[in-house]
């Protein structure tokens, strides 16, 4: 890291972009963690120094070597200060870029793709929100969800990785997976694809579930249960994708719902037993899937005053 960058990120100058590029320096050695302190103290030594030659307390006359020892004896004066001091106010300008928290909120029917701090790739679905900070600053990068996203998890041993749900807590260090976990809804779901994930009931934390790869963990009556990832289909969301596969016709409702916002109610009994396959663009709309699936269930549909509420007949 250039020097000129650390002492304009300790005298409060550098640019967003240069934070990010001392953050993600400092992140990735220990040994780069105490230069910055180093030179920190270097910084602090010369500004007290340079403020005693600005007070006009050094004689022009002095010698060379004279004026030399007085600089060191004045850095090594204020030394012992400036190792608390340098080591303090580095630390609050980290906590406050880390304590700076960001919020990203998918509209109904859109998807989002985004790089966290870290490096870690998170593809977020419809209906979903999600906060992080500007910096993982802790022993842990946490994020919270509501809603679905998949994350390609940057490995750090020394920093694993939570997503935080209303209903259960996501760790890992670095891995592949899916995390379903609407606020309105019930229903969590959590499939790895890669690595290994530990979730935990946020009610029960003891009790808690490691997965191994193309395995999901649901939470069905208050227990998390495992089983293998039967369809890999569903997760094509990331491309924009509905994907169903003998899919009873309540449950592809109730995926429309999630991912458009909309209060789907079915008053057909016909469509009770009706199961269907097949695959939508999500920027197609509902109305446009409603209007193909119809022409094999045999229905009508239409929508209230405010179209906040879709009728199945």
């Amino acid at each position: 890291m250039e020097k000129e960058t650390l002492y304009k990120f300790f005298d409060g100058k550098a640019s967003r972009a240069e934070k990010e590029a001392v953050r993600t320096w400092l992140e990735s050695s220990p040994e780069n963690e105490q230069e910055l302190f180093r030179e920190r103290e270097f910084f602090d030594a010369m500004i007290l120094s340079g403020s005693m030659k600005a007070a006009g307390m050094e004689k022009k006359s002095r010698p060379f070597y004279r004026t030399a020892l007085l600089e060191a004896i004045k850095i090594a004066a204020v030394f012992a200060i400036t190792v608390a001091c340098g080591t303090y106010f580095y630390k609050s300008e980290i906590r406050k870029i880390g304590e700076a928290m960001n919020t990203i909120t998918v509209p109904a029917g859109q998807r989002a793709n985004l790089t966290l701090p870290d490096g870690t790739n998170v593809w977020l679905n419809a209906r979903t929100k999600m906060r992080y900070p500007a910096a993982f600053t802790g022993n842990k990068r946490e994020i919270t969800l509501d809603g679905e996203a998949y994350f390609e998890v940057t490995h750090n041993v020394d920093k694993p990785f939570v997503v935080q749900t209303n209903k259960c807590n996501v760790e890992v260090l670095g891995t592949k997976f899916n995390v379903e976990a609407y606020g309105d809804s019930e229903d969590f779901c959590t499939s790895l694809m890669e690595g290994a994930v530990r979730v935990s009931d946020k009610e029960e934390p003891s009790e808690s579930i490691v997965l191994t790869p193309n395995h999901q963990v649901s939470l069905i009556n208050g227990h998390l249960q495992s089983k293998p990832i039967a369809d890999f289909d569903p997760f094509r969301w990331k491309e924009g994708l509905i994907c169903f596969k003998n899919m009873n016709f309540k449950e592809l409702m109730a995926r429309f719902e999630k991912c458009y916002g909309i209060h789907i109610i079915i008053e057909n009994p016909k469509l009770t037993d009706y199961v269907c396959s097949g695959k939508f663009r999500i920027s197609d709309g509902i109305d446009k899937a409603l209007r193909i699936l119809q022409k094999d269930a045999k229905y009508t549909f239409e929508r209230n005053k405010d179209e906040s509420v879709v009728y199945i007949k």
